[in-house]
């Protein structure tokens, strides 16, 4: 069992944005885990169990698999598959209680949703603080949101932080 344990909570040493430490000011997966399940919970306070379950452990294999950059998932769509083939093996290994496609719809798009307003908001603290590398990164993520989410309905939330972000400056 401390095997288990140790390895599900290795995955919060990991420093995100590896390839741009520019804009990491030094988060971790555990700092951004906890933005992304306080998002998710203040956005959609109705979320399931298993919906935080999945926003508590989506980034745990990061510790095995490294943090592979949206961008780079993007760009390389081959490579972002063998990356989720890798993931969902390791998930099992150490026995994640939920995956991703045991999530509703409404569900996964909540998820989704979350994680990547938790990378606008970082992004936006270092725009604040004059770090104006983070623009093309707070960018990227805007545009994800719009580009895929706008049309479902719990959009809404989001679309409201976003006017707000760009009302602040």
């Amino acid at each position: 069992m401390i095997g288990k344990l140790r390895k599900r909570l290795q995955g919060g040493h990991v420093l995100r944005y590896h390839t741009r430490p520019e804009v990491s000011h030094g988060q971790t997966v555990a700092d951004h885990t906890c933005r992304v399940l306080t998002i998710a919970t203040t956005l959609w306070p109705d979320i399931s169990k298993e919906g935080m379950l999945y926003i508590l452990y989506h980034d745990v294999a990061e510790s095995e698999l490294g943090d592979l950059p949206a961008t780079t998932k993007w760009n390389y769509p081959r490579l972002a598959e063998a990356y989720k083939e890798a993931e969902t093996k390791y998930e099992n290994l150490i026995d994640i209680p939920i995956a991703f496609k045991e999530l509703s719809e409404q569900e996964k798009n909540i998820v989704k949703m979350s994680d990547m307003l938790e990378l606008v908001l970082h992004c936006k603290r270092q725009l604040q603080m004059g770090n104006e590398l983070a623009f093309e990164i707070y960018m990227n993520g805007v545009n994800y949101l719009k580009d895929n989410f706008a049309n479902c309905n719990e959009y809404e939330p989001v679309k409201t932080i976003l006017k707000e972000l760009k009302n602040a400056g």
